[in-house]
């Protein structure tokens, strides 16, 4: 192991919906290395409890002692995570920092899925809005 990434961190995971107002239960959380692709394999596959919650889960996290000189170095190691859940739009997360011997919280809002009566479809962008794309005229 690296003598940098000797030391742990710690994420939670929380999935929400309505802008936080509704917890999102049985939502699939998968954590992967930062860069790494989403079809690897995640470090961690999770399941929210019935208040939108992970369990909380330690990663490598580079050492608080590099914040202690002025280098290009930053203090922590970033991850990437995505949320699944059936009926909302997947959502990814990408450069979460992780600091040593902290619990970092990381909130999802995730945006269900919806039906429109009129010939538009909608997606979110990502930042999460929708964007609303006409049918095509071909």
């Amino acid at each position: 192991m690296n003598e940098e990434l000797d030391t742990i961190g710690f994420l939670t995971v929380q999935t929400v919906t309505a802008n936080g107002a509704l917890p999102v239960e049985n939502a699939i959380v998968n954590i992967y290395e930062y860069g790494k692709e989403a079809d690897t394999n995640a470090i961690y596959s999770l399941r929210t409890d019935a208040s939108g919650k992970t369990d909380k889960v330690a990663l490598d996290a580079l050492s608080s002692s590099l914040s202690l000189t002025p280098e290009d170095k930053k203090p922590y190691t970033t991850y990437t995570l995505t949320v699944h859940k059936d009926g909302y739009y997947e959502s990814e997360k990408v450069n979460i920092p992780i600091f040593q011997g902290i619990t970092s919280l990381q909130t999802v809002n995730l945006i269900p899925l919806a039906e429109f009566s009129n010939p538009y479809s909608a997606t979110p962008d990502f930042l999460g809005r929708y964007t609303r794309v006409p049918d095509s005229t071909l």
